[in-house]
């Protein structure tokens, strides 16, 4: 058995996040599937059956457990299936449909001419929890910062859990600087996710207009990564609300890690429901036997 190993989120064609990609011709067992994730070693893996032209069934397992969605795995699935041949268009917006333990979701591949450009994946829908004021503290030194960092210039904006598929503790600092001098005590952040029921924490600021994030999730065996498609769908759903954004953005993640990524993310109202779209561009960096 192959699995391709696909960079999503590229930044010009730097960086990216890697994930494994395998395309299977019938399901199989989740040990097999967690022995594969393992072999591969990134910070998830995508499993997919395709059930027709538009629908395909995927599951995301890191290398110690499975998740119900990885936004940047899907970015790499889908890219791989459009260069592949498995999903074709020609000029246009081909919608297709992922079903994920998170939900059936929809995916926008745009071509140019016949090649796949990029994808945008929908999300589930925006879901805002409780805003961990009384963390604040607590947070701070899980990140080796002063209380002090916390928050937004000129914007009142505390911790804030929320999801799209996979809950976070969205954390605002107060400048680029702040976020990139970050030092995380891994064992602290493990201890305040379980605490909140959260994956992990998604770090951001907005710096001149653009929004920076770092993603550390060691819960779920990821340090850090440099490219996160759901935490930046709910990162973008809180600004959408919070009316820092109008509803289309660009978040620059991976900037501390030498492997700059970027991440498309456009949110909408529909009737008292908010629909967000995370994506980007990626290419195949190699293939591994598993």
């Amino acid at each position: 058995m192959e699995a391709a190993i696909v960079k999503s989120f590229t930044h010009g064609s730097r960086g990216g996040n890697g994930a494994g990609v395998v395309i299977l011709n019938e399901h199989i067992t989740d040990e097999k599937k967690q022995e594969i994730a393992s072999k591969v070693g990134l910070s998830e893996t995508a499993f997919i059956v395709k059930k027709n032209e538009n629908e395909f069934d995927v599951s995301f397992f890191t290398p110690v457990c499975e998740v119900d969605l990885c936004g940047h795995a899907t970015i790499a699935a889908f890219y791989y299936l459009g260069k592949i041949g498995q999903i074709k268009g020609n000029n246009e917006i081909k919608t297709v449909y992922q079903n994920t333990k998170a939900g059936r979701l929809k995916i926008e591949v745009t071509f140019e001419k016949e090649e796949i450009d990029y994808v945008l994946m929908q999300q589930s829908e925006p879901c805002i929890y409780d805003e961990l004021k009384e963390q604040v503290k607590q947070i701070a030194d899980s990140l080796s910062i002063d209380e002090a960092s916390i928050g937004l210039n000129n914007y009142e904006i505390s911790p804030t859990i929320v999801s799209t598929g996979l809950k976070d503790i969205l954390v605002p600092v107060k400048s680029r600087k702040i976020l990139n001098n970050i030092t995380a005590n891994y064992r602290l952040i493990e201890d305040i996710s379980y605490e909140n029921d959260v994956v992990g924490y998604h770090v951001y600021t907005i710096d001149e207009g653009h929004v920076y994030a770092r993603n550390f999730a060691p819960k779920v065996g990821i340090d850090e990564e440099c490219a996160t498609g759901t935490s930046n769908g709910a990162l973008g759903s809180l600004l959408y609300i919070k009316g820092l954004i109008s509803g289309q953005t660009e978040v620059i993640q991976g900037e501390s890690m030498n492997e700059k990524s970027l991440i498309y993310v456009k949110v909408n109202r529909k009737k008292d429901m908010l629909d967000a779209y995370v994506g980007g561009k990626a290419f195949i960096e190699r293939y591994m036997e598993v």
